[in-house]
């Protein structure tokens, strides 16, 4: 787990237990890339993080609120991500800061520009 010390910071790029509901309707987590979409005032305020899901299996059609990173792409490289891989800004969740395992990395600029615009379109926010 990252120490004490670590100070989320909204567009990081972490690996952390994401909770999921298996087949059966259980609730599960496991580890998973996710981009950390909560602000400042959220991590000084409480002790969870809000994020939004990474995941490397497309969808049969990708969704327009799914930000898309290219395998070995500069964003990729920033990110710290290996394979071409989508943040799904429709799959989020609040999990405690101890939920974070390390940090991979983090979206460039644009890159949180675009999840951010994503992340309008998936709550409806103009």
């Amino acid at each position: 787990m990252i120490g004490h010390p670590w100070q989320p910071r909204r567009g990081e790029v972490v690996l952390v237990s994401f909770p999921f509901v298996d087949a059966s309707g259980t609730a599960q987590a496991k580890p998973r890339p996710a981009v950390i979409i909560s602000s400042l005032l959220v991590h000084e305020t409480t002790a969870d993080v809000l994020i939004a899901a990474i995941s490397s299996r497309p969808a049969s059609q990708p969704l327009p609120t799914d930000y898309q990173i290219v395998a070995e792409s500069r964003e990729a490289l920033l990110a710290g991500v290996k394979t071409t891989c989508w943040v799904k800004t429709s799959n989020l969740a609040a999990v405690p800061k101890a939920a974070v395992a390390r940090r991979l990395g983090s979206l460039s600029p644009e890159g949180l520009r675009q999840v951010e615009q994503r992340l309008r379109m998936a709550l409806d926010l103009h």
